[in-house]
């Protein structure tokens, strides 16, 4: 069969007349239609396509403007709050230099109780509660950090190696993170619970101290204004004390009163001290036995001894002479009557008088004081005259009392001579010493 183009003519055919196609095929403008046809659907489809990828194209635009808008805005809320942080740590800094140079010029004691109040309430707020917050919040940051991940770690490992489609090589390294921030967690929640205890803890001590209005104050009274119980202020101000946070501030010994001065606390302590030992001379000592008149004796002349060594020195150098004597003079009494108690009689007026009399104008002495005028000049006088002429009397009496001692020691020892004689020995100690009676 003869090739036959669907274009051209066969060669030997007559030219200008094309033969048709065989029966079934198509034209070449069918051909043509069909083809513009698809491109047309192909056009329209691209076209639709195109569409659509650039409304998603705006569709994220838009939310791409609205995420840039979204962190810029938060972007301005963070430095707003960073500012204001900032400008609120300068204002304090700048509040604690003025306090520090205020405190050059005026010292502690010269504030009044309002302005300590304010100045360690600052100090708190600053150095602790600001510290401790900090701490807090890093805390809490970490562990949050480290939790998620750490939970992460442990779904993942729950899943197992085959639902992750890994080797169990590279699967192994989930267990090993959550072995690792498991207690890392654990251990910045710790940090960030005892940051918020101190936080809350100094809280408290801030509201207990403007709770005070003065320098002493009842704790009931300011653990009432500050909201708490009596005993858990008393706890927290006795802890913050010790651990030196509150200095110059003191607690009574039953806690039911605080001193925020020093000076004010040891005042008090000296009267209640005072006060004690008055109570305990003036109850009766029920089991103690009454005092013979020899120890009465011993224990006034001890105290008047005392007293005399009390006075030296608040006088002038003559006084200062004279009780030195005295001193010496009474002491000498004191010890001849300890060894002999026989004499007790002989210095009853030198105990029941003259000791309660020279005490009585060592009194009126000290009371003047250094006063220069003419009066007190000639009291001074006369009471330093009155030492010298009872210094004298008591030496007397002295010599009083060993002359019985000295006839008493002279008749023993003439008799201890006669006894030597009338055995013998006499003449034997005489020619051994070469001396003679």
């Amino acid at each position: 069969m003869p090739y036959s183009h669907p274009y051209k003519p066969n060669p030997g055919q007559t030219g200008g007349q094309s033969q048709p196609h065989a029966a079934g095929g198509h034209s070449f403008e069918q051909r043509a239609g069909d083809l513009g046809r698809r491109m047309d659907e192909k056009a329209a489809e691209f076209e639709q396509k195109a569409g659509d990828w650039s409304r998603r194209v705006d569709r994220r635009a838009d939310d791409l403007d609205r995420s840039v808008d979204d962190f810029v805005d938060r972007v301005v809320d963070l430095g707003t709050n960073v500012g204001a942080g900032v400008l609120g740590a300068i204002s304090d800094a700048l509040a604690s230099a003025g306090d520090a140079i205020s405190g050059w010029a005026k010292p502690d004691k010269e504030l009044t109780f309002a302005q300590w109040r304010a100045r360690i309430d600052r100090r708190l707020k600053n150095s602790e509660q600001g510290s401790y917050l900090a701490m807090a919040i890093t805390g809490a940051v970490f562990a949050a950090s480290f939790g998620i991940a750490a939970l992460v770690m442990f779904i993942l490992s729950a899943v197992g190696p085959e639902a992750l489609n890994l080797a169990y090589d590279n699967f192994v390294v989930f267990p090993i993170l959550m072995a690792v921030f498991t207690p890392m967690t654990v251990g910045f929640g710790i940090m960030t619970g005892v940051g918020v205890k101190k936080y809350r803890f100094f809280g408290r001590i801030r509201s207990y101290l403007r709770a005070a209005h003065d320098w002493v104050c009842g704790l009931p009274a300011i653990a009432r204004a500050a909201g708490r119980s009596t005993a858990q202020a008393q706890t927290d101000l006795a802890r913050a004390i010790t651990d030196g946070k509150l200095p110059g501030v003191f607690l009574s010994e039953d806690g039911g009163t605080v001193y925020f001065k020093e000076e004010l606390f040891a005042a008090d302590q000296a009267r209640q001290a005072g006060a004690e030992a008055d109570a305990r001379r003036a109850e009766p000592q029920p089991d103690a036995a009454p005092l013979t008149p020899l120890e009465q004796f011993q224990r006034d002349g001890s105290d008047f001894l005392n007293y005399l060594k009390s006075c030296q020195g608040r006088l002038d150098d003559a006084a200062d002479e004279e009780l030195a004597a005295m001193r010496k003079n009474c002491a000498v009494i004191l010890g001849f009557i300890h060894n002999h108690p026989d004499q007790l009689g002989r210095v009853r007026r030198f105990s029941d008088y003259y000791l309660p009399t020279t005490r009585k104008l060592l009194d009126t002495a000290l009371g003047l004081g250094n006063a220069e005028a003419e009066n007190a000049r000639a009291i001074r006088r006369d009471i330093t005259g009155i030492l010298h002429t009872l210094n004298t009397a008591y030496v007397r009496l002295y010599d009083t009392l060993l002359q019985d001692v000295s006839m008493d020691v002279s008749t023993e020892i003439d008799t201890l001579e006669a006894m030597l004689r009338q055995d013998g020995l006499a003449g034997g100690f005489a020619s051994d010493f070469g001396a003679a009676r």
